[in-house]
């Protein structure tokens, strides 16, 4: 693409991208950038949920998150003006992919592969809020897998599992890691899910029976039975919550069984 083709959508933006690459070594390529113009376009402050942050707000939230590990490689670009962001992994194993920074509660993994994922989805939806979107990741189902992305994920992956394997790594970086794992793997690899509901990090072992039962894999439902009795508070009570939905022959004789060993407020 040429300078003037550059130029001409970077000055649709209320961000300068070349000062966020001179100031802050942050790269936005030029699909992203060319998705955001085209947003930018469209936005009306009383319809879209999500507007795109100036140059300056950017900076201020680059300077605030910087001391934060968990936050690492990951550039805020849009608000929704009450304290959350949504935010673009700029390096690393997530590159491109699109998170939520919550201001309430910390969880980076990515929703969409890329940018105009986002985008297309906000444009057909411009009133939906993050939740209300209808996100890549996590794959809930079989029937919305596609075997390219599962290949790429699969990859993905496996540089996460590289980085996990350094020493020293900040708490909060390694659970945000961790929570990205779980959420972008593969359908057909769900079972490597469930070696995780017996971490001994509480949001860990929540997360990935959260994940189980939002793809109602119900052979795990042991493995939730005996969360459900030895495991953490949130994630007991995540683990009967997913073995009520399953309502499989054999969930519901796991939750007869845990009905006679735990008291009755976690039913």
């Amino acid at each position: 693409m040429g300078t003037s083709e550059r130029f001409k959508f970077n000055s649709r933006l209320p961000f300068d991208p070349g000062l966020l690459k001179q100031e802050y070594a942050i790269d936005i390529d030029d699909q992203t950038l060319i998705g955001l113009s085209q947003y930018q376009e469209c936005w009306n402050m009383d319809e879209y949920v999500y507007r795109i942050l100036t140059t300056e707000e950017i900076g201020e939230m680059l300077d605030f998150l910087r001391d934060l590990a968990c936050h690492r490689g990951i550039c805020p670009l849009l608000t929704d003006d009450q304290s959350n962001n949504i935010g673009l992994y700029t390096e690393g194993p997530l590159r491109d992919k699109i998170c939520y920074l919550d201001h309430e509660e910390t969880d980076l993994s990515p929703g969409f592969r890329h940018m105009e994922r986002f985008i297309a989805k906000c444009l057909q939806h411009p009133g939906a809020e993050w939740d209300q979107l209808e996100r890549d990741y996590p794959v809930v189902s079989d029937r919305d897998e596609q075997h390219e992305h599962s290949v790429l994920d699969l990859k993905v992956i496996q540089e996460i599992d590289r980085l996990l394997l350094q020493e020293d790594l900040d708490e909060d970086y390694t659970r945000q890691l961790v929570f990205s794992k779980l959420t972008i793997m593969p359908y057909a690899e769900s079972e490597q899910i469930c070696r995780y509901v017996t971490s001994d990090d509480m949001f860990i072992q929540e997360k990935a029976v959260i994940l189980l039962r939002k793809r109602n894999y119900t052979a795990a439902a042991h493995a939730l039975f005996e969360v459900a009795q030895h495991g953490m508070h949130n994630g007991r009570m995540a683990a009967i919550f997913a073995l009520k939905q399953f309502r499989t022959e054999e969930s519901k004789r796991l939750l007869k069984e845990l009905e006679t060993l735990l008291p009755k407020q976690y039913f």
